[in-house]
């Protein structure tokens, strides 16, 4: 007996991602007030892992940030560091994913399967990544200047 599966189409959903914008922006917010363009702050979380927010360029209504997850490797041998570039709108008060991994110019939704491998919804998949971060930030973070 054979069953023919038959794959739903993935519909990009605007107003869930600008939901998860908004939310990442009223968190991360924060973290980059006070941080001068070039200026970093690492936030350290437990023993094993910091984060370092660096503020790569600002304008009258933006701010684009990169937000380095470092692990010391001797701890946690297994972890891969990651790299994350984030534009915040302040007129919009959204905050947007625009590099990860170096990959930038995400597009909102892909055929799978597609060259790159990427999920049909890979941009919401590394929006709500900077969630889950943001969100162990937040729990478990404290800031320290650098």
């Amino acid at each position: 007996m054979t069953t023919d599966v038959i794959r739903k189409r993935y519909k990009f959903d605007l107003a869930a991602l600008q939901r998860l914008a908004a939310i990442n922006y009223a968190a991360l917010r924060p973290m980059v007030a006070g941080v001068k363009q070039s200026g970093s702050k690492v936030i350290k979380v437990g023993q094993q892992l910091r984060f370092a927010v660096t503020v790569l360029e600002t304008a009258p209504y933006t701010t684009e940030v990169r937000i380095e997850q470092q692990a010391l490797l001797k701890q946690l041998p297994g972890l891969r560091e990651t790299q994350i570039d984030v534009r915040l709108y302040h007129d919009a008060q959204l905050a947007e994913v625009v590099r990860s991994q170096g990959v930038s110019r995400l597009q909102a939704s892909y055929d799978v399967p597609n060259p790159s491998m990427y999920h049909a919804d890979e941009k919401h998949q590394v929006n709500h990544f900077l969630q889950e971060w943001l969100q162990l930030i937040r729990a478990n973070g404290y800031f320290q200047e650098v």
